[in-house]
């Protein structure tokens, strides 16, 4: 999830056009990893669409899709639906919304779910040191809050860790306060 934040789908105009691809792998400091896939088209300067899929370690899956708009050159949002598997449980319908704001070095990125299995939520905010390091705050659903340090190793390659504290729930669906690191790597084409 977006999780997307969700870490952060790059959107802004570049030399380059990309394709629209952005793939992530991700462990966490609890032992599951994540595979995250996106895309994003524009179809015209101010709207497209865009998709998204995501599997998870413990057999977990959902892909939505849905349109985005850009109000202004810094802002693009949009909407989505799709469905969710959830393991030896069920499958049912998955909503999200996402937006992404990119003002000079700081962005935000932030995305919300909902649906069978609740609602989910991770928000990103980065600032670029340079055009290698930027640095910044997460907080994702049932893993906390806590810094963020990003590298890209190359324009479309990036390597970020997240130390998170916050409620995270034990086998019971019990929470409890705990320190989780979050390793990500991504890269966009």
């Amino acid at each position: 999830m977006l999780c997307l934040f969700v870490s952060v789908p790059a959107t802004a105009a570049e030399d380059e056009k990309e394709l629209g691809f952005w793939f992530e792998t991700q462990v966490v400091g609890n032992g599951s990893q994540r595979f995250i896939g996106w895309y994003e088209r524009d179809l015209s300067d101010k709207f497209g669409f865009y998709a998204f899929a995501e599997k998870e370690s413990d057999g977990y899956k959902q892909f939505y899709l849905g349109p985005k708009a850009k109000p202004f050159d810094w802002l693009t949002v949009g909407i989505g639906v799709g469905r969710e598997f959830v393991p030896d449980e069920s499958t049912s319908i998955r909503r999200s919304a996402y937006l992404n704001a990119e003002l000079k070095k700081m962005s935000v990125w932030a995305i919300f779910e909902n649906g069978g299995s609740g609602a989910w939520h991770k928000v990103t905010a980065t600032y670029a040191l340079n055009d290698r390091w930027g640095v910044g705050l997460m907080k994702e659903t049932d893993l906390g809050f806590g810094p963020r340090v990003e590298y890209n190793i190359k324009k479309d390659v990036q390597f970020w860790i997240a130390v998170l504290r916050g409620g995270v729930p034990n086998s019971d669906g019990i929470a409890e306060t705990r320190t989780t690191a979050v390793l990500g790597f991504n890269f966009s084409f």
